[in-house]
């Protein structure tokens, strides 16, 4: 009897439902148990890119990817295009926000005609936080270099180093000590 008066089963009959809905619908809702403390033996939980911020190694990796995706004068589109993939994969990858399979990895190689081992060149072995990208990651280096391999005359060149040496001794010499984050 409950506390209508009436017992389930007459509640069933009254509603022209089953008799294990009405128990469903009139069981009293099940005890949260609370959560056990892991013990040492279980697995700690696996690292999650939104959550946790991209690994420095998918970090390193994307922007090596970068780098020579640029120099070899492709967009992310025809790089996605080349590998199967959308031009916003391409993004997430350089930006290290997703993981490169391995396979994937293989394909950007051969697409941008470089060894694999490359894209984890200059990688600390523990790697702990992303480090600045460097002069080779700027585009006004790559672009230099793209218009200095474009000079035919090996006289031309020459002078040109000669003159970049000069003038960035006399810079460093002369210049007062460049502040922190300045370019």
């Amino acid at each position: 009897m409950l506390a209508t008066g009436m017992t389930d089963v007459e509640i069933a009959t009254k509603l022209q439902v089953g008799l294990p809905t009405v128990r469903k619908a009139l069981a009293p809702p099940p005890v949260a148990r609370p959560r056990a403390a892991r013990t040492p033996t279980e697995r700690p939980r696996r690292r999650v890119a939104i959550i946790d911020g991209p690994s420095p190694v998918d970090v390193h990796v994307g922007r090596q990817v970068r780098l020579y995706r640029t120099v070899a004068g492709l967009s992310q589109t025809q790089l996605a295009e080349a590998i199967g993939l959308t031009f916003q994969q391409v993004q997430k990858y350089e930006r290290g926000g997703n993981r490169i399979s391995a396979s994937k990895l293989v394909q950007i190689a051969r697409v941008l005609g470089t060894p694999v081992t490359a894209f984890f060149e200059g990688l600390e072995p523990e790697a702990a936080s992303p480090h600045d990208p460097g002069i080779m990651l700027r585009r006004e280096a790559i672009e230099l270099s793209r218009a200095y391999e474009r000079i035919g005359s090996p006289d031309l060149r020459q002078s040109l180093m000669e003159l970049f040496h000069r003038l960035g001794d006399k810079l460093t010499a002369t210049a007062p000590r460049a502040r922190k984050g300045a370019r």
